[in-house]
This record gives C-alpha cells, structure tokens and sequence, in this order.
C-alpha cells in the first residue's frame, strides 16, 4: 500500500495545470545531483535504502531527454524481522518524455535500464543484475535571477538476480529523489510551440523617413529564435541606415547611434541578457563596415524586458527579436 500511495500521489503531479503565462524552457545540458531513496521490498528483509545521485542530462528534442546517471544506496537494519543491511551501486539510461518545458513546472513520463551491484553487508553475499524502472517527475526553475533549478522524480524498479534474494529472484523497489539542477551549454535550438492563438500583435510601427537633425530611428533589425546573425533583410536596412548615418555625421560631429539588443522571454534572464548584446555587437560590426565609425556607436542589451508585442504567440516573439537603431546628439 506505501508502495502504492507513493506512485499516486507523484503521478497527481503530471496532472496539475500549468498556469498560461508560465515562460517556455528551451532544454539545455544539465548536471543533476542530490538525496536518493528507496522504498525496499520485503525481499530484502532490511528497511529502507538511502543514499545519493549524480547526473547529467541530454535534450534530444523539445520534448524528449536521454540522462545518464549513478547512484548509492545503503539499506539500513530494521529490527529483528529486518535484520539485513545492504550496499547498493548502480547506473542507468533514463528516457524522459516532457509533457512541456517552463520554468515553474516541466512534468515528464520516465523509462529507465540499467545495471545495479547489491553486497549484504558483512557476509561477503553479492548480487549483480539488470533492472527497469518506470516513473513520473518534474523539474521547476523557480528562480528568475537564477538558472538553478530542482528535480524531483519517483520510479517502480523491477531488479532482475540469478541468486535469490530473500527466496526471490526479482526485486521491485520504488525509488523517489530530489535534487538541484544546473543547465549548461548550447541549448537544442527549437522553436518552442505556440500557445493557443490571442489577439494578434500589432503591426510593427511605421518607421519615420531619416531627415537631418536630432533622434532618428531606423527599421528595427529582426533575428531568428536563438540566433544574432543577420539576414539578408537585416542587411539591405542596414545598408541604408548606414548611407542616412554617414551623412548626418558629415554635419553633426556630434552625432551618436544607439544600438539596442532584444529577445523574445523564451530562455533564462542571464541567457537573454547575453543574446541580446550579441545581436547588438551584430549590428554594431556591420554598421562598421559600412563605414560608421566605432567610436560613435553605443550598443545596450535589454534581453527580455522591452518587448513590442505579445510573447504568448510566433507572431508577437518574431518581433520582440530585434537590434533597434537610432541616432541622436549630445
């Protein structure tokens, strides 16, 4: 019944909504690590095994994970009727299927195989052999300034022996973790999936025709999801902000242009923040190239947090992916 109570209560986790304005994860590499422990069979005649984890997480798809992980446990004495104590290593191959990816809660359906050594203590008895497990977790990003996060996962294991282990060649424990979660490295660069459609985003805003004189703003610089290079669009407005540049430098020897980098909120604060600079020393280089000189251009990221349209739909993120450039006069 414990067995069965803890399975339930972690696949009421899968069910529980997540909220509409929850900000989409785009899956990156992580390293996994924390408290392990399992629920042992009566096979085992020991009490329950506690211990720890490692391990290190794969994206494949936006919606498909490969990790690969350890773990230890020891099995404890529990009273004359459970009198053993074991030692338990093992590895595994997890394959997680997410229901979705947010900060705030990204559920999955769990598969696992893999190899566990089971020593009982102080009698030289070992136990080699495969198992499975099946399972449900989640991991939460709870924290905007941030990219740590946590897991939290439980898994039914069906362990296979050659010798018995307390008169049973298979042993069916539940093992539940909890542990931290560190992203790292280049994110698998899907887009993320759009939410049901909203009021479309309003057309982009007509650009004013550059004159001579005081703050002129140019056509907004748009980017792929995840990218900072220039598309040939990019490139033919930039070739005519750089001529309209060019001349008002030659009157206005004061004249500055700014740059601004934008992302859409898809990713962490720390990770946008970092896009948006790149798309700004893009443009920044080009306009260089062009003729600009270095020492007139500015360039500021303000990742996530100035968005011109709505984030909730394609539409309104293609937008919100842009370098802004303008010029004004000290």
């Amino acid at each position: 019944m414990r067995i069965r109570g803890c399975l339930l209560a972690a696949a009421a986790l899968t069910a529980v909504p997540v909220a509409a304005n929850a900000e989409t994860m785009y899956p990156k590499w992580t390293i996994q690590g924390g408290y392990s422990h399992a629920f042992a069979d009566g096979a085992r005649a020991s009490g329950d095994g506690m211990g720890f984890f490692v391990g290190v997480g794969v994206p494949i798809t936006h919606y498909f994970n490969v990790d690969f992980s350890a773990y230890h446990h020891g099995y404890s004495d529990d009273g004359a009727s459970k009198p053993n104590e074991w030692t338990e290593n093992a590895i595994k191959a997890d394959f997680l299927f997410y229901y979705s990816r947010n900060r705030v809660f990204s559920p999955y359906v769990g598969f696992g195989a893999g190899w566990a050594e089971n020593e009982l203590d102080g009698t030289g008895f070992e136990e080699d052999g495969s198992f499975f497990d099946a399972g449900v977790g989640f991991q939460t990003f709870p924290f905007k300034s941030t990219t740590l996060g946590f897991v939290y996962d439980i898994r039914y294991r069906w362990l296979s022996s050659d010798a018995n282990i307390g008169g049973s060649d298979k042993v069916e424990d539940v093992i539940a973790k909890v542990g931290l979660v560190v992203p790292f490295g280049t994110s698998y660069a899907v887009t993320a999936p759009p939410p049901a459609k909203e009021t479309p985003p309003p057309a982009p805003k007509p650009q004013p025709q550059p004159t001579l004189g005081g703050e002129r703003r140019f056509t907004d610089v748009l980017f792929a999801f995840d990218k900072s290079d220039l598309t040939p669009k990019a490139m033919s407005d930039l070739d005519s902000a750089a001529s309209t540049i060019n001349e008002l430098a030659e009157q206005d020897p004061n004249l500055r242009v700014k740059v601004d980098g934008h992302t859409d909120w898809i990713g962490t604060d720390g990770y946008n923040q970092g896009l948006g600079e790149r798309r700004a020393s893009a443009v920044k280089t080009y306009l260089i190239r062009k003729g600009v000189a270095a020492d007139k251009i500015d360039t500021t990221s303000y990742g996530e947090s100035k968005p011109v349209a709505t984030n909730e739909t394609d539409e309104g993120r293609q937008l919100n992916r842009r370098a802004e450039v303008r010029t004004t006069t000290e």
